[in-house]
């Protein structure tokens, strides 16, 4: 078995078809039939069965891709880090979740250490299973997730499953994201019955790894409102908010600057779910100093918290 061949196996899932892979690979279908054949045999398992739409991985083949996703990530990772380089060259890939505290973060981060050598650039903001699918195959270095108290465990025993380490950025309350011209948004204190009527702006792609069905009765029962308007796209958000009556979202804390932008106020709630933002890594990761200098960012955004909760101004 030897590194190609794993390339191999993961290009044929990808594709589903080993006509197709044997394209994208530059090679011959039967020569990529008679390697993937050898691997079996050296394995003594069948990775790939064939159907009539093209070939799926059998149960032991997903388990077999899965730990050569893990090795071709890390071998391209050292490959990485230890190609030449130039002083000049930027490079920084990560997934976190919609949260405008990490886009402010990550804008001072390209401000301050982005020179005029080459970049490259890959912020990705998606769910939280995304990023951790991003991470453990490789197409982001780094990962944050966002996990509620009572789900952190389910995250936890997941990202042990999938050979990843984390360690906590940044543990808050939940808050209330509202136009200044919301009629709660005058009230100093704002309890959890009384968004009865008004419409909630959530994220559509939050996942859990896995509740027990008492968990996900108290999910459900907290979670709550009967109007919502689910989005997929932060950027939509802000303009929801400021332009559609009622609407609100629970959301981290946010720089004061930015609200006042966009005519926005966080309001606290005492139902706010207290929750936590991770960063994840694959096992045994070197951190560059790309890496660290936006973690270091991050750090100075979360401990002199410019942020304003409770304010109408």
């Amino acid at each position: 078995m030897n590194l190609q061949q794993l390339r191999y196996a993961t290009e044929i899932e990808k594709t589903g078809s080993i006509t197709k892979a044997a394209k994208n690979l530059y090679m011959g279908q039967p020569n990529l039939s008679k390697s993937i054949k050898e691997l079996e045999q050296e394995l003594g398992v069948t990775i790939f069965e064939r159907t009539t739409k093209g070939v799926k991985p059998t149960r032991i083949g997903l388990e077999f891709l899965s730990y050569a996703h893990t090795i071709l990530a890390q071998m391209e990772e050292l490959e990485s880090l230890y190609k030449p380089r130039s002083e000049k060259d930027f490079s920084f890939s990560i997934s976190v979740p919609r949260a405008t505290y990490l886009t402010a973060a990550f804008t001072d981060f390209l401000t301050e250490y982005v020179g005029d050598g080459p970049i490259d650039v890959h912020f990705r903001e998606t769910s939280s299973m995304a990023a951790i699918q991003d991470v453990a195959s490789g197409s982001s270095q780094l990962g944050i997730i966002r996990s509620e108290n009572i789900h952190e465990r389910y995250f936890l025993n997941f990202l042990s499953n999938m050979h990843l380490e984390c360690k906590p950025i940044w543990e808050f309350q939940m808050c209330l994201l509202m136009s200044k011209n919301h009629p709660l948004a005058s009230c100093n204190e704002i309890v959890y019955h009384m968004l009865d009527g008004y419409i909630e702006i959530a994220h559509g792609d939050f996942q859990v790894p896995s509740l027990t069905a008492a968990d996900l009765s108290e999910t459900a029962k907290n979670m709550g409102s009967k109007r919502r308007i689910s989005i997929y796209e932060r950027g939509s958000q802000y303009d929801l908010l400021k332009r559609l009556p009622g609407t609100y979202m629970w959301v981290s804390p946010i720089p004061c600057s930015i609200l006042q932008e966009n005519g926005l106020v966080l309001k606290e709630c005492a139902v706010g779910a207290v929750s936590k933002d991770l960063l994840i890594t694959r096992t045994g990761h070197i951190f560059t100093k790309e890496e660290q200098a936006f973690l270091n960012t991050v750090r100075r955004f979360t401990e002199n918290n410019p942020f304003q909760v409770g304010h109408t101004r």
